[in-house]
């Protein structure tokens, strides 16, 4: 019997799997970081042409990179409502898009501490509908139709802002685009978003979509990159990289530039020391 014991431990050490590289483990030997990403102006963009990623979240990225001496491979475009599934596949390493947290996002990703900076986001409609200017609980209505991701940020707002409003759901690997014609097509009557994306798209598509007029931001967002769900180390090492770009003021000549050039409400994190 002993020694049936002892070869079925020695069996079942050989052939148990060997322990799993965390991301941290992964990023650090390859002196690379695999990225995800949402294609959303002005935060990542893509030439239709070439392929090449830009956006504030790109060059922010890219000097955390040059901060560490890793790559950044921009490796996986997701959808809004996917990066916790993407992060947790280990199909990207973080999420180089940032996000707006929530409570449910927190039990599903592992957040920086350190926003890169912060945007403002507000209740959205057609360029002609006045209906809700100046009272936002005019839409908070069973006949009203409100469109958010499925899981994201944008379906949180509506539930808490107007919860009797009928809810449209939209898959989380739905475009932007897709997102805002909702509204144009009128397959909804509201949506929020930021002012980066209003102002990307009326540049395409001039006085579709306007900020519901006499209502302030419904809330302001640190934006946040995202990692696996407990993977600290590797959050730590991204806060590390990024207090230094803040410090130096790297970040907030970034913000200032597609703040003005993107007609959006983007601020600057506050620096941990005062020059």
């Amino acid at each position: 019997m002993k020694k049936f014991l002892l070869a079925f431990l020695f069996i079942t050490l050989m052939t148990a799997p060997a322990f799993a590289e965390n991301a941290f483990e992964r990023v650090v030997k390859n002196k690379a970081i695999n990225c995800g990403y949402v294609i959303a102006p002005p935060y990542i963009t893509k030439d239709v042409n070439t392929g090449k990623i830009g956006g504030i979240n790109h060059e922010m990225m890219e000097a955390i990179g040059a901060n560490l001496g890793f790559k950044i491979n921009w490796a996986l475009e997701v959808g809004p409502g996917d990066v916790a599934a993407a992060l947790n596949a280990n199909k990207i390493d973080v999420m180089c898009q940032t996000i707006w947290p929530s409570a449910a996002r927190y039990s599903a990703m592992t957040f920086a501490n350190r926003p890169e900076f912060y945007s403002s986001i507000y209740a959205v409609v057609r360029a002609d509908d006045a209906r809700f200017d100046g009272d936002l609980s005019k839409a908070n209505d069973k006949a009203i139709k409100a469109v958010g991701y499925e899981g994201d940020f944008s379906s949180d707002l509506i539930f808490e802002k107007l919860p009797k409003a009928t809810f449209v759901p939209m898959s989380p690997m739905g475009s932007v685009s897709e997102y805002i014609l909702h509204l144009t097509t009128k397959k909804a009557d509201i949506l929020f978003m930021d002012k980066g994306s209003i102002s990307d798209f009326n540049a395409k598509n001039p006085g579709a979509i306007k900020i519901v007029e006499g209502i302030p931001a419904a809330r302001i967002y640190g934006e946040h990159l995202a990692v696996k769900l407990g993977e600290f180390t590797l959050r730590d090492l991204l806060d590390m990289a990024t207090l230094q770009l803040m410090n130096d003021g790297i970040f907030d000549a970034m913000v200032k530039r597609y703040a003005q050039e993107y007609n959006t409400d983007i601020y600057a994190s506050r620096k941990d020391i005062d020059k």
